[in-house]
C-alpha cells in the first residue's frame, strides 16, 4: 500500500512539472455545497491560485444555523491532462449569523476541468474544516462533510 501511494504521488509530481499548459487567469462563478454561493479563482502563478467563495453556510448539527460566510483558500494545481487539474490547498473561513459563528482551518481537495474551446470551468472539491470556537457560539471541532460542486466562466 505504501509503494501504491509513493508512485502515485511520483505520478502527480511528473505530470504536475511535465505538462505544459496554457491555463485561465480568472474564472467566476456559483458553487453548490457548504457553503453555497458565488466562487472567484485567479491564478497567480503557474500552478498557483487564489480562490475566494462567498456564500450561505450551514450547520450540519443544527440546520436552522444560517450565516454568511467569506473563505479565503490557496491552492496548488497539478496538471493531468489538457483541461485537467487536480488541486490541493488550504485557507480559513470566518463569518456569522443570527446564532452562528464562523470561524474555520479550512483544506480542500478537487478535480477540475477546464473546456478547451470554450469559456467554461467544472471543479468538484473536498472541503474539510476544522472550527476552534465552542457550541454556544458555533460549531466546535471538525467538519469532514464538505463536499461542493462549482461551474465557473473562465476570463482571460
Amino acid at each position: 500500500m505504501r509503494k501504491a501511494f509513493f508512485s502515485f504521488l511520483l505520478f502527480l509530481t511528473v505530470a504536475s512539472t511535465g505538462m505544459a499548459q496554457d491555463n485561465y487567469i480568472n474564472a467566476i462563478g456559483i458553487r453548490g455545497g457548504n457553503p453555497t454561493g458565488v466562487t472567484y479563482k485567479h491564478f497567480i502563478g503557474r500552478y498557483a491560485v487564489i480562490e475566494g467563495i462567498g456564500g450561505i453556510s450551514f450547520s450540519y448539527n443544527d440546520p436552522k444555523k444560517l450565516g454568511f460566510s467569506i473563505t479565503g483558500l490557496y491552492e496548488y494545481h497539478f496538471y493531468l491532462t489538457e483541461g485537467l487539474n487536480l488541486f490541493a490547498g488550504g485557507g480559513i473561513s470566518v463569518g456569522g449569523g443570527k446564532n452562528l459563528v464562523i470561524l474555520n482551518a479550512d483544506v480542500i481537495g478537487g478535480l477540475e476541468y477546464t473546456f478547451y474551446n470554450f469559456p467554461l470551468n467544472l471543479s468538484i472539491d473536498y472541503k474539510p474544516y476544522y472550527s476552534p470556537l465552542n457550541r454556544d457560539i458555533g460549531i466546535k471541532g471538525f467538519g469532514l462533510n464538505e463536499f461542493g460542486v462549482s461551474i465557473r466562466y473562465v476570463i482571460q
